[in-house]
């Protein structure tokens, strides 16, 4: 029998450490490495760019009472509404990164740098580093109850035939409902005047009032509105209808064909927060977002759950940054 060589030798010690290595790696996140020790040992902040009851509200504060337990120390959210998010993500973004100050964030992180004319003083890729991946979430198109558009190609017909003349809504330059508007009107051929306003909340009652055409907002921000008949639901941006309304078609079904636009709901942190401690905060949001707690939350939200951990969202982050960009580039040109 032929004794190993030498490399024979290197390449078993090798084998073994790497198996090694690969066995011990369920305990870094089970043990918490020595770096992440005392983590956390003070209460945990969740910033939310939007006012509150909307989508991205009700998602933070879902996860702050198991993630409080899990963790065994205080969550909060703060909220921080107004100019699309811009406030929140610059605020965040400088702050310290020791994984106490964390963020629900959606796809306005990558735009506010493009559409905010050089106020936004972050960067996305640079200053924010991805922890897990907890939702999708499609829009509604709304227009007041005494509107005359019963359908989205009511609205479509109108604004073709008096282009900028009707007006939509959105919670700031360069938010998702913002982006899905100048989309919308993009691909249907059509045009309408863009009135920002400040939060969510005065965007969606000033269409409820009549005094703006229509928006497009996420499930939580109207669906009280919607069933109390306050507001009228024309279409869902996604490419699902919402459950809760079966008989509403998507924007796609009902006129403009190949049209499909969801956010997604992606808790992060600044950049340089120590990777001990992204392992423990994707490991307890990925094991909350598993439960079936969780599922029916998302199913009363009509949110869609997407749970992807920060090392496969940390791929995939330039790639959602230019399908974006395009967008971006309408908005501009509006």
């Amino acid at each position: 029998m032929t004794k190993p060589g030498k490399g024979d030798t290197t390449m078993t010690i090798t084998r073994r450490s790497l198996l090694k290595a690969a066995s011990a790696l369920p305990l870094i996140g089970l043990g918490r490495p020595s770096f992440a020790a005392q983590y956390p040992s003070r209460p945990i902040r969740i910033v939310v760019p939007a006012s509150a009851a909307t989508s991205i509200d009700v998602t933070a504060r879902f996860f702050t009472e198991p993630l409080s337990k899990r963790l065994n120390t205080p969550v909060v959210v703060e909220n921080k509404p107004g100019t699309g998010g811009l406030i929140a993500y610059t605020s965040t973004a400088k702050t310290e990164p020791d994984g106490y100050t964390l963020m629900l964030a959606g796809i306005p992180m990558y735009l506010l740098p493009l559409l905010s004319k050089g106020t936004a003083t972050f960067d996305a890729q640079a200053d924010f580093t991805p922890v897990t991946r907890v939702a999708r979430v499609s829009l509604g198109v709304v227009v007041s109850p005494e509107s005359p558009y019963q359908t989205l190609d009511d609205l479509i017909q109108a604004m073709k035939k008096n282009p900028n003349q009707l007006t939509y809504s959105s919670q700031g330059v360069g938010s998702t409902a913002h982006l899905c508007c100048v989309l919308f009107t993009h691909m249907s051929d059509t045009k309408a005047q863009h009135i920002p306003y400040k939060s969510t909340t005065t965007a969606t009652t000033d269409v409820a009032a009549g005094r703006i055409t229509f928006t497009t907002q996420t499930a939580p921000a109207v669906l009280g509105l919607i069933e109390s008949n306050k507001l009228r639901l024309l279409a869902v941006t996604g490419d699902k209808r919402w459950e809760r309304f079966p008989d509403v078609p998507t924007v796609a079904e009902a006129g403009v064909p190949g049209f499909e636009l969801s956010s997604w709901l992606d808790f992060v942190a600044p950049k340089g927060t120590p990777e001990p401690i992204l392992q423990v905060l994707t490991r307890e949001f990925s094991a909350i977002a598993m439960t079936p707690e969780y599922k029916e939350f998302c199913s009363k939200q009509i949110i869609f759950p997407d749970v992807v951990g920060y090392q496969e969202l940390a791929g995939q982050m330039p790639a959602e940054a230019d399908k974006w960009k395009k967008i971006v580039e309408l908005a501009q040109a509006a």
